[in-house]
C-alpha cells in the first residue's frame, strides 16, 4: 500500500517556510521595501524567464542558469529561454527597450527571485530572494549617487531588528584594473580579478599563490608584491592606500574615486566606523567598473557578503547604442534571513497575522453578533480571526496563542446583555472589559501599548 506514494521531500537549494518563518521574512522583506520608497525607488517587477541571449550577453555564468524548454530542445544551440540569475540583466534588457518611457535618472527598487544551478551550502541556494536598488543615468551619472546608495544600505540594516552590527566594504574596481595597467598586463585584467574576488574564502596567501600560477613568466617584476600589499590593507585609510601605490598612476586614479564618494557619503550621514576600505573587493561580474560594495554581518563574515553591488558605465551596452551607466547593490534577502534564523537571531514564534482573535461561546444564539465584531474590526483595519468551530473557551484561546494571536474577544449572553466584551491577552493573561461601541478603538490602543512594550 504504502508504495503508492510519492516520497515528499524539498528540493536542494531550494527552500520554504513554515508560517512563523514565513512572517518573519515578509517583514524583513517589508522593512528593507519601505526604506527603498524613502529614498523615492520606485517599484518594478520583471518576468521570471528571459531570452537565452540577453541572460549570456555579457558571458561568465552560463553554467549557472536554468534553461527553460522542451526536453528535446536541450541542446545548447537550441535554447531559447531561461531563468534569470540576477536582477541586474533584465534590468538592462527594460531600461534599454523602455528607455523613451522612462525619466532619468531612473530609480528603481525590485525584490524578485533569482535562480543559479550550483551547488547549495551555507548561504548559497539555487532559489533566492534579491532585493535591489538601482539608479541609472543616459549619457552620465554623478558620482554622488555613489555615495546615496551607502546611505541605503545603511539605513536598510539599521531599521532591521535583530540584525548585529555590520561593516560595509567599499572599493573602486579601478584600482585593481589601474594595477594591472600600471604593470602592463591590462589584458588579463578580468580574470585577474575574478581571482582576487575568492579572497574573502580562500584568504589572499592562496589567491596570490594562484595568480602567480596564472601569470608564470608573464608576471611583471614587482607585481605580486604590490598585489600582496595592496591585498593586505583592509581596513587602511585612504592615506596609506594612496602612499602604498606611489608612482601607479591609474591605480591612483582609483583611489581618488574612492576617496570622493567616501568623503561623500560620511558627510551624507554615513557612520565612518561603518565603512571598511578593502582593496579586495572586485565583484566577480564583469559589468561593474567603479566603486564597489559588500557588506558582512559582524562575527558572521563566513556567511559572506549579504549586501553587493557596484557601479558600471554602461548598463544596456549589448543591446543598444545608448549609454546607461548606473550603480546600485541588492540584499541577498533569503541568506540574511538563513543567517538570522539559524542563530536565533530573528523571531518566528508568530504563525497568524492575525491581531485579534473573536471567539464564540454561544454560536447558535450570537453568531451574527460575533461575525459583526470581527467584520466592524476588519473595517477599521485591525487584522481579525473569528474562531467559528463548538469548541470549548479554553480550546478557542489555546489555539490562538499556539499561533501567535495577541488579543482575543470574548462575549456571551451576559456580556452581550450589559454592551460589553472582554478582550484578554494571550500572553501576559491580562483582561479588560470594553463598551462595544469602543471595542475598536479599545483593541488599538492594546494594541499599540503591546508594540510599545508597555
Amino acid at each position: 500500500m504504502a508504495d503508492k506514494y510519492i516520497k515528499v521531500q524539498a528540493i536542494s537549494g531550494f527552500g520554504e517556510y513554515l508560517p512563523g518563518e514565513q512572517i518573519a521574512f515578509d517583514k524583513m522583506r517589508s522593512l528593507i521595501e519601505q526604506v527603498y520608497r524613502r529614498y523615492g525607488f520606485s517599484p518594478l517587477e520583471t518576468p521570471a524567464v528571459e531570452r537565452w541571449e540577453i541572460l549570456t550577453a555579457k558571458g561568465g555564468i552560463e553554467r549557472q542558469i536554468y534553461s527553460v524548454g522542451k526536453p528535446e530542445s536541450m541542446d545548447s544551440s537550441q535554447i531559447e529561454l531561461g531563468l534569470r540569475f540576477d536582477l541586474t540583466v533584465p534590468l538592462a534588457r527594460f531600461v534599454a527597450q523602455y528607455a523613451g518611457a522612462l525619466t532619468f535618472p531612473f530609480r528603481r527598487y525590485q525584490i524578485q527571485p533569482v535562480w543559479r544551478g550550483e551547488r547549495p551550502q551555507q548561504g548559497r541556494f539555487r532559489q533566492f530572494y534579491q532585493a535591489d536598488i538601482d539608479i541609472i543615468g543616459s549619457g552620465d551619472l554623478d558620482p554622488i549617487y555613489e555615495a546615496e546608495i551607502l546611505c541605503v544600505i545603511n539605513d536598510a540594516f539599521d531599521s532591521m531588528e535583530g540584525v548585529p552590527e555590520i561593516k560595509i566594504h567599499v572599493s573602486n574596481r579601478k584600482i585593481l584594473t589601474g594595477l594591472c595597467v600600471d604593470f602592463g598586463i591590462a589584458a588579463r585584467a578580468g580574470e585577474l580579478l575574478r581571482e582576487v574576488d575568492k579572497a574573502q574564502r580562500d584568504g589572499n596567501r592562496a589567491v596570490i599563490a594562484a595568480i602567480g600560477e596564472m601569470l608564470g613568466q608573464d608576471e611583471p617584476t614587482g607585481f605580486r608584491e604590490t598585489l600582496e600589499q595592496l591585498l593586505d590593507a583592509v581596513g587602511s585609510g585612504l592615506e596609506e592606500l594612496t602612499e602604498l601605490l606611489e608612482g601607479r598612476t591609474q591605480a591612483l586614479d582609483g583611489v581618488e574615486e574612492l576617496r570622493e564618494v567616501y568623503e561623500a557619503a560620511v558627510k551624507l550621514g554615513v557612520p565612518a566606523n561603518r565603512l571598511v576600505l578593502d582593496p579586495t573587493i572586485a565583484r566577480g561580474l564583469d559589468y561593474y567598473t567603479g566603486t564597489v560594495y559588500e557588506t558582512f554581518v559582524q562575527g558572521y563574515d563566513k556567511w559572506g557578503s549579504i549586501c553587493s553591488g557596484g557601479r558600471y558605465d554602461d548598463l544596456a551596452g549589448y543591446f543598444t547604442t545608448q549609454r546607461y551607466p548606473g550603480v546600485g547593490v541588492s540584499i541577498g534577502l533569503t541568506r540574511l534571513v538563513d543567517l538570522l534564523m539559524k542563530n536565533g537571531m530573528l523571531e518566528t514564534g508568530r504563525k497568524s497575522t492575525a491581531d485579534v482573535l473573536v471567539t464564540m461561546q454561544d454560536r447558535d444564539r450570537f453568531l451574527d453578533r460575533y461575525l459583526e465584531i470581527a467584520r466592524g474590526l476588519r473595517s477599521a483595519g485591525v487584522n481579525t480571526e473569528v474562531f467559528p468551530e463548538d469548541r470549548r473557551l479554553m480550546k478557542q484561546l489555546g489555539y490562538g496563542g499556539r499561533i501567535g494571536i495577541p488579543l482575543a474577544v470574548i462575549a456571551g449572553g451576559d456580556e452581550f446583555e450589559r454592551g460589553v466584551a472582554k478582550v484578554k491577552n494571550l500572553e501576559t493573561r491580562e483582561e479588560r472589559e470594553i463598551r462595544l461601541e469602543e471595542l475598536t478603538e479599545g483593541i488599538r490602543g492594546m494594541l499599540r501599548e503591546k508594540t510599545q512594550g508597555v
